[in-house]
């Protein structure tokens, strides 16, 4: 509000340069370094009904006016301090940047501090009460001049974009701390400042929501340098998924997996806390979500002691009253309500308003000027207005092109990595094709040498046995059936002769196994004996845990792969009959060396070797080739 300078000192008279509820802070931004100016201060420290108020009486002596004109005008500074009354302290500040709280605390201590009452306060308590009894006058002054209407974008009918909004939510001093978005297209439902109350408000019961809200705790030390603004010292964001106790059930189920997608968008703007899932506005309880936040913290320790000690009730709502504060200026501002600088234009009025206790006013600016002509004001105010529509102009047409810059760059990093990602697909399924295709000719090679090799060995056993080879059934007898042909991997190794079924057990001792379709090793007493596979999960005592008959009439096991300690076998049906439960079933076993397993591999395809070729040839229950019930199987 500062008016031209200029014209003879002697000649220009005391006038009103600005006043205002601000405090010290607003008074600075009217200050400048090449001018001379008086001010009065009321400071007020205490609350209630112990509210003290002081009157402190400043001489701005600018070092940049020129030593002439500035001794011209410090020779009136006796006349325009008695303008302004007396007062309890006077100080002369010489730079703009010098005059900020802690100077004012430091200065005035002794008299701040007279009363009895508040000797003991410390100069950062005095500048701590001292913020929030201006920051709690100028939200009631701005609250009872307030004519803009609602808080929350959608009631103020502002057409906002979704990133504007989500922007100046993940920004820690935006203009918005909360916003929600509407499931289908995630367009905007509405956005606001008045925190978590405000938000739940507007979380219709009929939708499913998503949204984000900004928790602040504590406040930075202003900056001395001019335009800096106080920060966060604690910024928190949560994730807020509405879904409506009214929304039906497709509805539901269709809007609810939009969530990841929405959750994408915000991570884009800020880093999430946690996510909350609510149902009811009960869900969304202020002091559970704060502890919350408080615990993650605790838990994270990405936050000093101090900043946790901040997170709280209290020093939430302290910082969103700072919050509302602030907005409620900037749309006193912008709808055209005069400010508290400009409703006071007589001197004298706001002197007195200064200087009474509770009065509007709590500072008042002087200086010697001579006083505008009226038209030309009119053309200055004009000009003022038109530089500051031009300037929100050319912010608003910035601010579009970014957006739609990172909007562009979002969508072609988006398109970037879903080609990516299906090119890595495409290679991940031929390299697995490929593998797939060794893997089977592998297999089958292994397959057709193991074969050959065991039909070598059965043949060369029987003829150290002295029992030649055509007198016992081959596998491709025309005498035997389908159901009696051996498999391919049967291996015929066994030691005894026909009919002589021993009862010890073949193999016995501990191996490691996976059973069934469970995919975790279990250590088991394993035993193999009269054509069955027993286990027990410690010693071999009383019945087995688990038993199975390697051949019967309908199914058999067949030893389907070995490789190193690992034996894997597998039953198969019949002819392909599937009416037993064991069909399909596996087990793997796993011996403590290559060489156990290879004794228990030969043991094995003895013992289903010895079964098939009794079921496949039984002649007589008291013939030469025994009875195959002596191992619990019926004939087929």
């Amino acid at each position: 509000m500062a008016g031209r300078r200029g014209g003879s000192v002697s000649s220009a008279e005391a006038s009103l340069l600005a006043a205002g509820t601000g405090g010290v802070e607003e008074l600075c931004e009217h200050l400048a370094d090449d001018t001379v100016a008086w001010a009065l201060l009321r400071w007020e420290v205490g609350s209630g009904t112990f509210v003290r108020s002081k009157l402190v009486a400043i001489h701005f002596n600018g070092e940049e006016v020129p030593a002439v004109r500035r001794g011209r005008l410090n020779a009136r500074s006796g006349e325009v301090l008695a303008m302004l009354g007396e007062a309890h302290a006077t100080l002369e500040v010489k730079r703009k940047e010098d005059l900020h709280l802690d100077f004012m605390c430091e200065r005035l201590m002794k008299v701040l501090t007279a009363d009895v009452m508040e000797k003991s306060m410390s100069a950062e308590a005095l500048r701590k009460d001292y913020e929030a009894l201006i920051a709690e006058r100028k939200l009631r002054k701005a609250t009872s001049q307030k004519s803009v209407g609602p808080r929350t974008a959608k009631e103020n009918q502002k057409q906002i974009s979704v990133d504007r909004a989500l922007a100046a939510v993940g920004d820690a001093t935006g203009p918005y701390n909360w916003v929600l978005l509407e499931p289908e297209k995630f367009e905007l439902h509405n956005a606001g400042y008045g925190g978590l109350l405000e938000m739940k408000v507007w979380l219709a019961e009929d939708l499913v929501l998503f949204g984000v809200i900004r928790f602040t705790f504590g406040r930075e030390t202003a900056s001395s340098v001019e335009g800096m603004t106080a920060s966060p010292k604690v910024v928190k964001y949560i994730f807020v998924h509405w879904v409506g106790p009214n929304v039906s059930a497709v509805r539901r189920g269709k809007w609810n997996a939009k969530q990841q997608q929405a959750d994408a968008q915000v991570r884009a703007i800020c880093s999430i806390t946690f996510r909350r899932e609510a149902h009811s506005l009960d869900d969304l309880d202020l002091a559970d979500l704060i502890s919350e936040l408080w615990r993650l913290a605790v838990v994270d320790g990405a936050i000093t002691d101090a900043g946790k000690s901040q997170i709280s009730v209290e020093e939430y709502m302290a910082s969103l009253a700072l919050e509302q504060q602030k907005q409620l200026e900037a749309e006193l501002e912008e709808f055209g309500s005069d400010s508290a600088s400009r409703m006071c234009t007589d001197l004298h009025t706001c002197v007195d308003s200064v200087r009474e206790a509770g009065g509007e006013m709590n500072w008042v600016l002087l200086g010697m000027q001579k006083r505008e002509a009226p038209a030309q004001a009119a053309g200055a105010k004009e000009a003022a207005a038109n530089a500051k529509k031009a300037e929100e102009e050319r912010l608003a047409t910035k601010a579009a092109a970014e957006a739609k810059r990172a909007e562009e760059e979002r969508l072609a990093k988006e398109a970037a990595a879903n080609a990516k990602k299906a090119e890595e697909e495409r290679l991940a399924t031929e390299a697995a094709a490929e593998a797939k295709k060794v893997e089977d000719e592998r297999c089958a090679r292994e397959a057709a040498a193991n074969t050959k090799k065991v039909e070598e060995e059965r043949l060369a056993k029987e003829v150290v046995q002295g029992e030649p080879a055509s007198s016992r059934p081959r596998a491709d007898s025309p005498f035997l059936t389908e159901e009696a042909r051996p498999s391919e991997s049967v291996i015929s190794t066994r030691s005894s002769r026909p009919g002589q079924a021993s009862t010890e057990p073949r193999m016995s001792g501990p191996l490691k196994l996976k059973s069934g379709w469970g995919w975790w090793w279990a250590k088991r007493h394993v035993k193999l004996t009269g054509g069955k596979l027993q286990w027990w999960r410690k010693a071999a005592e009383g019945l087995p845990d688990v038993e199975y008959r390697l051949s019967d009439g309908l199914t058999r096991w067949v030893l389907a792969r070995h490789e190193g300690t690992d034996l894997e076998m597998r039953c198969e049906s019949r002819d392909n009959h599937h009416g037993s439960k064991a069909v399909g079933e596996r087990v793997i076993l796993r011996a403590p060396s290559e060489a156990e397993a290879q004794k228990w591999k030969d043991a094995l395809m003895e013992q289903m070797e010895y079964v098939e070729m009794l079921l496949a040839w039984p002649m007589h229950l008291d013939g030469r080739q025994g009875d195959i019930r002596n191992y619990g199987i019926e004939y087929p």
